[in-house]
């Protein structure tokens, strides 16, 4: 029984013209159970009249051929019969990537034809096509026809250019039996280029070649099969599976420029060639090395396969007997690798060597390993800053100072910590959509990162995650971390501490798992787990007067000091943070400051250096204006008035309440009076009315 195949691909992924160059082979080992379409890049036809039916289906199923490379693995896609018919279709299509526009290409794989019921014994049904520049598979080039034979469960085939055969003499004559698995292979010539459109190029169709023959030596349908009138088109780029009816399964496909690496023999028909003997790797970076090896007799060149552990993260593949070395790029600094060689054959004579001994283990180097890290991002060793955040989708990746920024960027930025710090510049990282992330520098150890955040929208946050050698990926460390809304509300940033356990050294990155940007102000790492003392209470300034005030909280246990910020406005004045040693200190003197001025302080708890303990956040804000010279001879003024507890101004205003020592009681806003319930005394009043002219008297709460 004669053996025939069919064709099935018209790949690119290169030019035509690379001699000798395996484009693509697939046995869909790699894919899932089910619809093929939606895998790999195959999609139904955009043109409604061939979109009928139901999707093709990948089968856990195997189809053999006699010494063939792909004989008896991977997977088979079988055609679907439901939903049409000889009137109705489903086209099935794949691109490849660049046109081919010159050169011939060959394509081979195995079929076997289920039934065919739907085949008529004149026109047939066409099962395959090429098209041109066309994902969807709309015009159709070098058709596959099927039709039933002469006998009972036999086919025939034709090759047509692009429409139904005419008559019974475009047929090969012979009778195919169904249920036989045959090996096809179908060379498509370009003759001149593709945009010339001559109508010079030929279609062949190879029956059932012997396995590592010669192309000369194979059986070829007659002349009628040669298509010498179709058209050029403009190029080449995917090819299309046809359903009309008719079942069949296909596997084992292979595209090449060369008759050579498409009829391709299985290894165990093959004489193997020795394994390798790997040499002294040298010249290692912080992102690579170089390998060695010795040449084997007879390879046509050579599989370096680079390992993480036990995992394979990269296979290099080098041309030439005689080659003996290659670089690797793009490996993790600071990891150990080790690699193996495997020589190739030439498929038709000579198979695969096995793998080679594995290497001694390199090092990569990491220049930027770190026994903790504490970014200042102002600090001016971080290169040029750019002045605006980028627009999402255009963010550059690029490494400094042992931070590899993918699709993330420093920037100009300024935000207030709530640790007290202030930060001028900050990393941002562009959303998940466009893969934004931050690996960190080795840490030799930790036991705790802290990292300063803030999003573009609050509720969006980061991950943390860690790369794992041992399956080569990275693993998230707890859930997404959210920027807090009271934050962002606050103008400041969000503190996120994390505690960890790492005695040898690590690595770590920060992604952007959100829809919008997240901004990185700082991040620290600490080889102690200190507990985060808790923020002092503060209560209200005492000893007011022109000059200074008396800064008051309650003692935070395990502090060994405190830092007291004063602010006018939002603005840190000179010398703040002031400093005082000792837990159970509870106030401090500020001095030096302007009369009849309004000043706040936060007080933050110092911890011992990270120890045990380290700073708290900063306390609440207690707000306090200095008095005015001599106002013990201030007089009440008469446009202000006090009736039954009830303040009285002559227009509307801001007022503020303060005791005799500068302590702010009340503070009300776009009010002409204020109805208190202060107990007798006196009391000090400042108000400013909405043009800004502002008054400071006392008066007296009967």
């Amino acid at each position: 029984m004669k053996k025939i195949t069919l064709l099935l691909i018209l790949c690119i992924l290169t030019d035509l013209t690379m001699k000798g160059q395996l484009l693509y082979s697939d046995d869909f080992s790699t894919y899932s159970v089910g619809n093929l379409e939606g895998q790999n890049g195959w999609v139904v036809s955009l043109k409604s009249a061939d979109a009928n039916g139901s999707s093709p289906l990948v089968v856990d199923e195997q189809i053999s051929y006699s010494n063939y490379i792909h004989s008896g693995q991977g997977k088979v896609v079988r055609y679907v019969t439901e939903g049409v018919d000889g009137s109705n279709s489903r086209i099935s299509a794949k691109s490849w990537g660049n046109a081919i526009t010159s050169g011939s290409l060959y394509v081979g794989f195995m079929v076997r034809f289920v039934n065919a019921t739907q085949s008529n014994t004149s026109g047939g049904r066409d099962f395959f096509g090429a098209t041109f520049n066309n994902s969807g598979g709309t015009t159709l080039r070098g058709r596959i026809f099927l039709r039933k034979g002469t006998a009972a469960n036999t086919i025939q085939l034709c090759i047509t250019k692009n429409s139904t055969p005419s008559g019974t003499g475009t047929y090969w004559s012979g009778d195919l039996s169904i249920n036989d698995t045959h090996f096809l292979v179908v060379k498509y010539t370009i003759v001149g280029t593709a945009n010339s459109k001559e109508s010079d190029d030929t279609y062949r169709l190879y029956i059932d070649p012997i396995i590592g023959s010669n192309e000369a030596s194979a059986t070829i349908f007659t002349d009628v099969f040669d298509a010498t009138t179709v058209a050029d088109g403009s190029g080449l780029n995917n090819f299309c599976l046809r359903e009309k009816g008719d079942d069949m399964k296909i596997s084992g496909i292979r595209v090449a420029t060369t008759w050579e690496d498409v009829v391709k023999a299985s290894p165990s028909s093959l004489i193997q060639l020795s394994a390798p003997t790997v040499g002294t790797p040298t010249n290692v970076t912080d992102n690579g090395f170089t390998a060695h090896w010795t040449p084997v007799d007879n390879a046509t060149g050579y599989d370096v396969k680079v390992y993480l552990g036990a995992n394979l993260i990269n296979t290099i593949n080098v041309s030439g007997q005689s080659t003996s070395s290659v670089e690797i790029t793009g490996l993790m600094s600071g990891m150990t690798y080790t690699y193996q060689v495997v020589a190739k054959g030439d498929g038709t004579t000579y198979g695969d060597s096995d793998p080679s001994a594995s290497s001694s283990e390199i090092t990569t180097l990491d220049p930027y390993a770190t026994d903790a890290i504490y970014t200042d991002f102002n600090d001016g060793s971080w290169g040029e800053i750019a002045s605006s955040t980028p627009s999402s989708g255009s963010y550059p990746s690029y490494s400094v100072n042992g931070f590899d920024m993918t699709a993330a960027t420093l920037c100009v930025g300024s935000m207030r910590g709530i640790k007290g710090e202030s930060h001028t510049n900050r990393i941002a990282i562009d959303k998940l959509a466009y893969g934004g992330k931050v690996a960190l520098p080795t840490v030799n150890a930790l036991k705790q990162i802290e990292i300063h955040a803030t999003a573009g929208t609050a509720g969006n946050g980061f991950q943390l995650k860690e790369f794992n050698p041992s399956t080569n990926s990275w693993s998230t460390i707890g859930s997404t971390y959210v920027y807090d809304a009271n934050s962002k509300a606050a103008g400041t940033d969000s503190i996120y501490i994390i505690s960890l356990d790492r005695i040898s050294p690590t690595k770590l990155r920060i992604d952007n798992p959100t829809n919008g940007a997240i901004y990185i102000w700082q991040i620290i790492t600490r080889n102690t787990n200190p507990a985060l003392l808790a923020k002092p209470v503060v209560s209200y300034a005492s000893n007011v007067t022109s000059s200074g005030a008396t800064a008051n909280w309650t003692p935070v246990e395990n502090a060994t000091g405190y830092k007291i910020y004063v602010y006018q406005g939002s603005t840190l004045i000179e010398g703040a943070p002031f400093s005082v040693s000792g837990q159970t200190i509870n106030s401090f003197d500020i001095m030096n400051l302007a009369t009849s001025t309004t000043y706040s302080y936060k007080v933050q708890a110092i911890g011992d250096g990270d120890i045990n303990y380290s700073d708290s956040f900063l306390s609440s804000a207690i707000e306090f204006t200095t008095l005015v010279t001599g106002i013990d001879n201030l007089k009440n003024n008469p446009n202000i008035t006090v009736v039954n507890k009830k303040i009285i101004c002559p227009e509307t205003g801001d007022m503020r309440i303060f005791n005799m020592q500068g302590g702010l009681i009340e503070s009300v806003k776009n009010v002409k009076t204020v109805q208190t319930d202060l107990p007798s005394g006196i009391y000090i009043v400042k108000f400013s009315n909405q043009n800004g002219e502002t008054k400071i008297q006392k008066i007296a709460i009967q």
